[in-house]
């Protein structure tokens, strides 16, 4: 188990010490056994955790044993975050992981469930025998959050964030509310796809197994089978948004001035935030493509496949280092610009002669500060 590890103690939560998913739902905090926390939750650490060749705790799996993964975090096209300034893992390097594990025969057969923003984009094209995916959404599409707002009441008190993700809750849910023995694996697909309304959750990979059960890759659970009666879609925030909703409704509920002015204080710095987010991508394409308002509309709009790791991973890696003061790149909200990234990186791979040179990536990355340098928030 990989987790960063920074909700359950959190000075704004007001469950000191717990974590919730549901609306009155169990403390699912109690009993986690956190294997990597903190600054060891890094795409390097993942890889060799899931390689088993992490110096730590790591997967010892054989061709025998079905392997599990299941992922929850901010995406963009062709990539998944990590917490605070690890970095990304991009589509290449994750096919990469799992053919190592095919070729190590370390799996029978390997399941993956992805939340994240643009899911879908990290698994389109995958041909790895006996691995096969589910997405939170569709490779251009943002994935959502659940139980948010009105609907993120514990015990009478406010959590003051989405309890969950739709997708992720979805998936859990169903897996409460079943017996997971009797579950197929296309079954529990539908299912999930069906209660998901907001994102066009996909599956991926090799569906020649998808008859299998459910338990012969997350286990059997516990068998009073535990069921929900809420919609997890009732109060959904898309992810792009969430920041600003969740600083919206706590000002709108806040009930005395000294809590607004708080409030409403960061709420005028994460709108501040965004903006900037905003203007140093106009920027950034403003200089890469100046005088050329066709191409610039193009990158601004279209929805190329991340298809250039190198480029994509350098230039995204040059937004996160030099707008440290300004956003967090790897945000829930900033991410939806990597397109623009995505973009860029495809229409320099054609003007080039179907490569992006190292010099080329430096050019775009120069870009980057240059842009990221004449915006002040």
């Amino acid at each position: 188990m990989m987790a960063y590890d920074d909700i359950a103690h959190n000075s704004e939560n007001p469950f000191p010490g717990q974590l919730f998913n549901k609306p009155d739902g169990p403390d699912v905090y109690a009993g986690c056994n956190i294997d990597y926390r903190g600054d060891d939750v890094t795409p390097e650490k993942f890889m060799e955790v899931l390689t088993g060749t992490a110096s730590g705790k790591s997967l010892q799996s054989t061709s025998e044993d079905n392997v599990f993964i299941f992922f929850s975090d901010h995406g963009a096209p062709g990539l998944i975050a990590f917490p605070a300034s690890a970095g990304v893992l991009h589509k290449t390097d994750m096919v990469n992981t799992f053919q190592t594990m095919s070729d190590k025969g370390m799996f029978n057969k390997l399941t993956f469930y992805l939340e994240a923003c643009e899911s879908g984009s990290m698994f389109e094209d995958l041909n790895i025998p006996n691995v096969y995916a589910l997405s939170a959404a569709n490779p251009t599409e943002s994935s959502w959050g659940a139980y948010c707002g009105r609907d993120a009441i514990v015990n009478g008190k406010n959590i003051n964030s989405c309890l969950g993700d739709l997708f992720s809750v979805n998936w859990m849910e169903d897996a409460e509310a079943v017996d997971t023995t009797s579950e197929s694996l296309d079954t529990a697909f539908k299912t999930i796809m069906t209660k998901t309304t907001k994102s066009d959750v996909m599956q991926w990979g090799d569906v020649s197994f998808t008859d299998d059960k459910v338990a012969e890759f997350v286990g059997t659970l516990n068998p009073d089978l535990i069921t929900s009666d809420t919609d997890a879609s009732a109060s959904a925030v898309n992810v792009r948004q969430v920041d600003l909703d969740r600083l919206y409704s706590m000002y709108t509920s806040a009930t005395t001035s000294a809590d607004r002015l708080v409030v409403g204080e960061q709420f005028q710095r994460e709108l501040a935030s965004q903006m900037a987010v905003d203007l140093i991508h106009t920027k950034f394409i403003d200089l890469v493509f100046a005088g050329e308002p066709f191409i610039q509309e193009y990158v601004r709009t279209h929805k190329s496949p991340p298809t250039e790791r190198e480029c994509e991973v350098f230039v995204h890696n040059a937004f996160q280092q030099y707008s440290a003061a300004q956003f967090d790149a790897n945000s829930g909200f900033a991410l939806q610009f990597h397109q623009i990234v995505v973009n860029t990186c495809g229409v320099f791979k054609s003007r080039y002669n179907g490569v992006v040179t190292p010099e080329k990536t430096k050019e775009l990355v120069n870009a980057v500060r240059v842009a990221i340098e004449g915006v002040v928030v």
